[in-house]
């Protein structure tokens, strides 16, 4: 049960004239949430950012916190559509890319990491849907990677929790301004590596040596073929 009650929800509205007020309703909330904090920030102070009416407010949402659970709700939304444009056929590829473009959205929106950490105070039950949602299905994707020999065997929910803290932290250092795309690409380069390789430099030194005996393979086929 949620740690903090609320009101009654709200409808979702019917027109799209209602939708773009919710949404612009919504970006005010996720600024002065992200500046201030849920229990700094009034109604009052919402609208004002909107440039609305705080009557306006009532009619789609019930009270701050539900709009609070919306803004959480929209960040998920928005971080699926943005991680959907991995196109790669390999888990460990789709791994590399994921994070890069994770990375890219945390730069755009730093303040998201505040409402998530502050929604574990506001109501527990916000930060574990927001966090189960994203790791549920990320667990079935690597479950089918499992089958397909693309990763080890293991405990797939796990495995999710593991990859999400990665990112997740990741996310909150490297978000703040002054980080630089070249700083980023670095930061995925060498998480991809230890989400490969882990912490054995044995592990690593013998996928080395596998590629470089797969480069040279490869290397030489084409001449075999030319003296055929």
């Amino acid at each position: 049960m949620s740690a903090v009650k609320t009101a009654l929800s709200r409808p979702a509205p019917k027109t799209k004239r209602g939708v773009r007020t919710r949404e612009a309703l919504l970006r005010a909330a996720e600024a002065c949430f992200g500046d201030r904090g849920f229990h700094a920030v009034s109604v009052n102070e919402i609208t004002d950012e909107a440039g609305m009416a705080i009557g306006t407010f009532y009619l789609y949402f019930a009270d701050k916190l539900e709009v609070f659970r919306a803004v959480v709700d929209l960040i998920q939304q928005e971080l699926r559509q943005h991680l959907r444009s991995s196109d790669a056929d390999d888990r460990l590829a789709r791994e590399r890319q994921g994070l890069g473009d994770f990375l890219t959205f945390a730069s755009e929106r730093p303040k998201m990491f505040r409402i998530l950490q502050e929604s574990y105070v506001v109501d527990p039950d916000i930060y574990f849907s927001y966090f189960e949602s994203i790791a549920a299905s990320y667990a079935r994707r690597l479950k089918d990677a499992q089958k397909r020999k693309q990763i080890v065997e293991a405990d797939s929910d796990i495995q999710a929790w593991c990859l999400i803290a990665i990112s997740n932290f990741l996310g909150m250092r490297y978000s703040r301004p002054g980080t630089g795309k070249a700083k980023l690409n670095a930061v995925v380069e060498a998480a991809a590596d230890f989400i490969v390789h882990g912490l054995s430099p044995e592990q690593k030194n013998q996928s080395s040596r596998s590629t470089n005996e797969s480069k040279k393979a490869g290397a030489t086929t084409p001449s075999k073929l030319r003296r055929v």
